[in-house]
């Protein structure tokens, strides 16, 4: 009996302190910025160039070029795989949500988000990342790139400058990052990633022995409350016939254990096998084997030695050609991904050793140009989330885990996509926006099953809406087009600093373009002389800042001295034809060596029309504003404004069910809702010429 006692009054301790054993964690990385034309004017790290300089490959260039559109239909971008959902802005909410909630449904608890300073464009992409995470019970920290600051000339300043600087870059941390909803708390404390490759043992030291105010949310409320830091710590591995051995980790971090409180943690395993016939187009590469050799080289020194926190390590593989190393003599690398196997190997070790571990850091959620990303791509589907959640599970210590939710997120995303694409179309389909917000909302809390249901719902939906709106194709040919500039006796037109414009002549086309939606294409044929050199298309635009999207498209040449093909999107919310000189609706330019040369020039639209030209958005009414409110247990709606006409009054279920119908002709009513489940509500008030909705909450 007293046994019995003894064991009720353990588990009543553990549920009054969640924090009496360790809360194990995983976090991904998360890299960026990446943006789009559409969204945000221009690419960010979805554009790369670089020349390489005596590259042992023989490789003399890397150059992507986003805005063109390859034959597959995929954009040129800077990465070796492609993402599933196509390319997106990272400042997309709907990208955002889509990403959190995969994350969520294969066991990942945060993103790190490398991050800079407070001024540079990663705490933007950080902010827009909490904003979202907020809905979800999603932790967002940092992996302080601190190199960024230290040794790039990004931020003005002397080194001492820029310390003093990042002094307040860590109070900004402490109040908006490690405080708050989506603090990353491993064991009840903060934590962030040291990347370790811009501050001296001294200059961190000034950082960690600052005086930082706290704020009354902070999650620590005494004793040392600066956040527990897990720092990278490269082991400078040596291979002798063959055999890969790295250093010892805390060898390699030295005295900064002590004397600032890191916890030596892993990285991407160091490449230095000669890849040559083995790998071609490459310089080195590691091994899964090297991998599993790297991680056990921390097991040994820093996870069984009582570090805390003591953070594991995976990476899918690792293949850069996205940006070669970052500079004109970078390396090229591989860890072959080995149909997934690699990825199962690191996993297979953090599991084995998870006694020792609080924390498993994924590298990287979204690390394109590295070609580490375990975002769904086309090359690799969900098989990395798979994986990621079978093993999270484990890690975890959960008995069963459920990969029903796998895809879902990548689904609701899509029906965003496409419910935005309805919308531009002058059509808004009632009530479908608050299913999707109830989806996501599913997602997040794993009750996949009514998820599925939802999403096949609103599937079926929108393919019979989709069904309604009607298609028009135009093709453009060089008989319909104005085109004027230097031109040469080959009828290929020379391209200088000054402007050659190009007018469409199809008046009933540009009206079309003008008030309905519509996909464009521009195809052309240029030739491409000299690496480095830009041909710049541009519009005009009414979107701001000006300078920014009024490029259509930026084309950097490689080099290749040929005639190269390019299909060029026309974004309908970006481009305002007529705006260039002289009317012309699309402009080029290039530099001043008249080297760049363009030719073959056309243009394809597909026009959007809903059948009905009294669409759904055209009867929504200004005129007519509902009020709701509760009495009782009645629901009273009201149209403040009189109606001259009978109205229908129809209260909806989110998930699209109707519950009440009913006439409404004097412009309030009251509906007895004293049995219906508490929700969100949409009410429709729908007569002849107008139609409104509101919603409300029971």
């Amino acid at each position: 009996m007293r046994g019995l006692q003894q064991i009720i009054l353990l588990v009543l301790l553990i549920l009054s302190n969640p924090f009496t054993f360790s809360q194990k964690k995983v976090y991904a990385d998360y890299h960026g910025i990446r943006k789009t034309r559409v969204h945000d004017g221009e690419f960010g790290e979805w554009k790369y160039y670089s020349q390489l300089t005596n590259n042992a490959t023989g490789i003399k260039q890397i150059t992507y070029n986003p805005d063109i559109v390859l034959p597959n239909g995929q954009h040129e971008i800077a990465a070796a795989n492609y993402p599933l959902v196509g390319m997106h802005s990272q400042f997309d909410p709907d990208y955002i949500e889509y990403q959190i909630l995969s994350a969520k449904s294969a066991g990942i608890d945060g993103f790190f988000v490398e991050w800079g300073y407070m001024d540079h464009g990663s705490n933007a992409l950080l902010q827009k990342i909490q904003e979202v995470a907020r809905k979800y019970n999603f932790e967002v920290g940092v992996n302080i790139c601190d190199g960024w600051l230290m040794n790039k000339s990004w931020y003005p300043g002397t080194r001492a400058e820029k310390l003093q600087y990042f002094l307040s870059c860590m109070q900004y941390l402490i109040d908006n990052v490690f405080s708050g909803p989506t603090a990353p708390l491993v064991n009840g404390k903060p934590l962030f990633y040291l990347f370790h490759d811009g501050f001296t043992e001294s200059e961190y030291s000034t950082v960690r022995n600052h005086t930082y105010n706290y704020p009354e949310n902070y999650p620590v409320t005494a004793g040392n409350k600066f956040p527990q830091v897990i720092m990278r710590t490269t082991l400078s591995p040596s291979l002798v016939s063959g055999v890969y051995t790295p250093k010892s980790p805390v060898t390699q971090a030295g005295s900064w254990i002590n004397n600032n409180r890191v916890v030596p943690t892993p990285w991407m395993p160091e490449r230095i096998r000669s890849a040559g016939t083995i790998y071609p187009g490459f310089n080195k590469y590691a091994t899964a084997d090297d991998c599993v050799k790297f991680l056990k080289a921390f097991n040994d020194d820093v996870w069984t030695m009582g570090f805390t926190p003591s953070a594991g390590f995976v990476a899918p593989g690792m293949n850069n050609y996205g940006c070669a190393g970052w500079s004109s003599t970078g390396t090229l690398y591989i860890i072959p991904r080995e149909n997934g196997n690699t990825y199962r190997q690191m996993w297979e070790y953090n599991v084995q050793n998870k006694h020792n571990l609080d924390v498993v850091y994924i590298a990287s959620w979204s690390d394109y140009t590295e070609g580490h990303e375990i975002e769904p791509t086309v090359e690799n589907g969900f098989r990395e989330l798979n994986t990621t959640l079978q093993y999270t599970s484990q890690f975890k210590g959960e008995a069963n885990y459920d990969e029903s939710g796998i895809n879902l997120s990548y689904e609701l995303f899509l029906l965003r996509k496409k419910l935005l694409f309805f919308q531009q179309c002058g059509v808004n389909p009632q009530g479908k926006e608050l299913i999707l917000d109830e989806i996501a909302q599913k997602i997040s809390n794993k009750k996949y099953v009514e998820a599925n249901t939802l999403v096949q719902q609103v599937k079926q939906d929108f393919i019979s809406i989709e069904s309604s709106i009607r298609k028009d194709k135009y093709t453009i040919d060089s008989t319909q087009i104005t085109i004027t500039g230097l031109k040469n006796e080959n009828n290929e037109y020379i391209l200088s600093g000054s402007r050659t414009g190009i007018t469409i002549h199809n008046e009933n086309l540009k009206n079309e373009l003008a008030s309905k939606n519509y996909e464009g294409y521009m195809t052309y044929e240029y030739w491409d002389d000299t690496w480095g050199r830009n041909t710049n298309i541009v519009s005009g635009t009414d979107r701001q800042p000006y300078d920014v999207f009024k490029f259509v498209a930026q084309i950097k040449d490689k080099g290749l001295k040929q005639w190269t093909n390019a299909k060029i999107r026309l974004y309908k919310q970006n481009v305002k034809y007529s705006g260039q000189p002289l009317d012309s609706d699309i402009s080029f330019y290039g530099d001043g060596s008249q080297s760049s040369k363009i030719r073959n020039i056309s243009f394809e639209f597909t026009v959007f029309t809903p059948d009905d030209p009294n669409s759904e958005s055209a009867l929504f009414s200004d005129k007519y504003k509902i009020t709701s409110y509760l009495k009782g247990n009645n629901l009273c709606v009201d149209v403040k404004q009189p109606l001259y006409q009978d109205a229908i009054l129809q209260i909806f279920t989110a998930s699209g069910k109707k519950v009440f119908t009913g006439n409404f002709s004097d412009g309030k009513t009251e509906v007895d809702i004293s049995g219906w489940q508490r929700g969100v509500y949409i009410i429709s008030v729908t007569g002849e010429s107008f139609r409104q909705t509101s919603k409300f909450i029971h």
